[in-house]
């Protein structure tokens, strides 16, 4: 009897041990990355909150930690130390950093998430500014200095002969208090920001830009050359995870919005439960409509850029004078490798699944 209990006893000791192993083993498979977004987490990430709630990350191996920055500018110097792997920026920044005399960032795009541009100029909706060119002589309300739309700004006030003031506001409440309280004319911030303020019962007006300024391509993901040169398959399971995600957002899109306030609470506002989701779906929308703008002559690529939209943007960047030539290669700025893998998926699957999901 002695002798079996001790044999129970080792075996229950091994099968434990076995099993701590294993789930050690499994975590260590999994490769641990810095994802950074230019702002705070808000709705408009909410295709990367989907990815990792729904084990899209995972099953790429991946075990993905997402961060907020203030702006472009903050974000940059972060990839460039290595300390985020993958950021979210526009894509001026490394335009103007493959001009001649200034010195090359040695990071890349490698996934077109936000299609076309996420920039807005709204005003209250009483105001008497009907149109950019009457921002002549105002004050327009930007997140900071460092946000990726303020060179873009200049450019199109600079096409115009337009004399603006740029005035940082931050974003959220304070931004909407400035524009309120009239202490600036005009905001220019993304389309989720004016979403949200438009929710919390603000009557707002968008300025329509000009159609060359209203195509350019927004966010997108960018990573360091040497993570693309010696670990090219953690961008492709990023990427793959992401296609997953967006289409599973896109076909329930509330599924996303109360992901996205399980994973951030505080961001969830306060008051009747059905219009805070109606609310919530607006704001969403406002952004990832714009991560759905694929052409509509050809079958969908996931993260795939056209060179066209790139030139253009080099191109207003040159008028607007924010570069001194327009001979730039932008096409050192992005690369199509990984996008063939990132559509590879049973794409009925993700959708079947977003059908059927509960909460």
């Amino acid at each position: 009897m002695k002798h079996s209990k001790i044999a129970l006893y080792a075996g229950a000791v091994v099968a434990v041990s076995t099993f701590a192993i294993a789930n050690v083993s499994a975590q260590e498979k999994l490769t641990k990355i810095v994802y950074g977004n230019v702002t705070s987490m808000t709705l408009s990430q909410g295709p990367m909150v989907a990815a990792k709630r729904l084990g899209y990350f995972k099953e790429e191996g991946l075990d993905v930690e997402l961060m907020g920055f203030k702006g472009t500018g903050t974000l940059i110097p972060q990839m460039l130390a290595k300390r985020v792997d993958i950021g979210y920026p526009n894509p001026d920044t490394l335009i103007i950093a493959r001009s001649p005399g200034k010195e090359k960032l040695p990071l890349k795009f490698f996934y077109n998430m936000t299609r076309s541009s996420g920039w807005e100029f709204a005003v209250l909706a009483d105001s008497p500014i009907k149109s950019i060119a009457d921002l002549n002589g105002k004050s327009v309300g930007v997140g900071a200095m460092s946000f990726g739309n303020v060179p873009i700004t200049r450019a199109q006030f600079k096409d115009l002969k337009i004399e603006a003031t740029l005035v940082p506001v931050g974003v959220g409440s304070a931004a909407f208090l400035a524009l309120n309280e009239k202490r600036v004319d005009a905001l220019n911030l993304f389309d989720a920001q004016h979403a949200t303020l438009e929710t919390e019962g603000t009557k707002i007006r968008r300025l329509p830009q000009g159609e060359r300024y209203e195509a350019l391509f927004s966010n997108g993901f960018v990573a360091h050359e040497d993570l693309i040169r010696d670990k090219p398959e953690v961008l492709v399971g990023f990427g793959r995870a992401i296609a997953k995600a967006t289409l599973f957002c896109e076909t329930n899109r509330a599924a996303c919005v109360k992901m996205f306030w399980e994973e951030y609470p505080n961001a969830k506002p306060n008051g009747d439960p059905a219009k805070v989701l109606a609310d919530g779906i607006k704001v969403f929308s406002s952004r990832f409509d714009k991560m759905l703008s694929f052409p509509k002559d050809r079958p969908r690529q996931w993260g795939h850029f056209d060179a066209q939209p790139w030139r253009d943007f080099a191109a207003a960047l040159f008028d607007g004078g924010q570069l001194q030539t327009k001979d730039v290669d932008v096409e050192s700025c992005y690369t199509n490798a990984f996008v063939s893998k990132f559509s590879d998926f049973d794409a009925n699957k993700i959708i079947a699944q977003a059908k059927a999901y509960k909460d």
